[in-house]
């Protein structure tokens, strides 16, 4: 499954800002250097949410599945990357060991350090931001985000990728006066313009216009001990974080703005 079936129209979504000094949505097609996607994965947004809620690692992949949600991303900043070495130490199993006496104190053998530890190059973004809009079909967790938005709370630190790229989650919109989360969705037609990032299928290649393209995976299922990615997205984007042209296709509206649910 590669977009959601839920259809968004006539329900209400829950939209809130998530913005950071640095972000690293690593790209799972690179191997040495360690990529970035520009736009925050679906599955991120779904673990971003799981911090917030305090939901336990890989239990809350069936709350974001194509029949249970739909959620719009819109870039509000413009891409900006950085290329940042950095001094990596890969482990496998094994090589991570208890301190003797020392209780929680981990330890890796030397050899391991001076044979495995390298040099490897990260790319961050640099101040991203992106407005989300999220539809959930299990009200328990939709009441409690709302709840945890409306509040400020979250349960664990919310992240931008990895744990260093702190966040900042601000219910709606960052220039509204109030801490309304809520918003209705509302069906539009023959649009021209949509504010979020735009299902590759609604694109369509027009003279002196250009974006970007970008795949990314959408869902997930826990695999045992594991998780595995079970669908992707292809969608369009303005890297420089401004409205995508459209030929006369339909999309959603919420809080005054033009998007597409996927």
């Amino acid at each position: 499954m590669t977009h959601t079936s839920l259809n968004p129209v006539g329900r209400q979504c829950l939209s809130f800002t998530v913005s950071g000094q640095w972000a690293h949505f690593r790209r799972i097609d690179t191997t040495t250097d360690k990529q970035t996607y520009s736009v925050i994965p679906r599955t991120t947004v779904a673990g971003l949410i799981g911090a917030i809620l305090g939901k336990p690692r890989d239990s809350y992949y069936h709350l974001f599945a194509p029949d249970t949600s739909a959620i719009a991303i819109e870039p509000l900043e413009p891409v900006r990357t950085m290329q940042i070495p950095m001094l990596t130490l890969p482990t496998e199993k094994g090589d991570i060991k208890q301190a003797e006496h020392v209780s929680g104190k981990v330890v890796i053998d030397p050899a391991v350090i001076e044979e495995e530890r390298k040099r490897r190059t990260f790319e961050y973004l640099l101040d991203p931001a992106y407005r989300v809009d999220v539809i959930l079909e299990d009200t328990e967790t939709y009441e409690n985000l709302k709840t945890a938005l409306e509040t400020g709370t979250t349960v664990y630190t919310p992240a931008l990728g990895k744990t260093e790229c702190l966040a900042t989650v601000e219910c709606g919109s960052p220039d509204s006066e109030t801490a309304t989360a809520e918003f209705d969705v509302h069906q539009v037609t023959d649009v021209e313009r949509i504010d979020s990032i735009v299902p590759e299928s609604k694109l369509t290649p027009r003279p002196n216009t250009s974006y970007a393209m970008e795949r990314t995976p959408a869902y997930m299922e826990q695999d045992g001990a594991h998780r595995r990615t079970t669908g992707f997205l292809s969608y369009g984007y303005s890297p420089a974080a401004e409205p995508l042209p459209v030929q006369n296709v339909s999309a959603t509206t919420v809080d005054g703005r033009t998007v597409c649910f996927m």
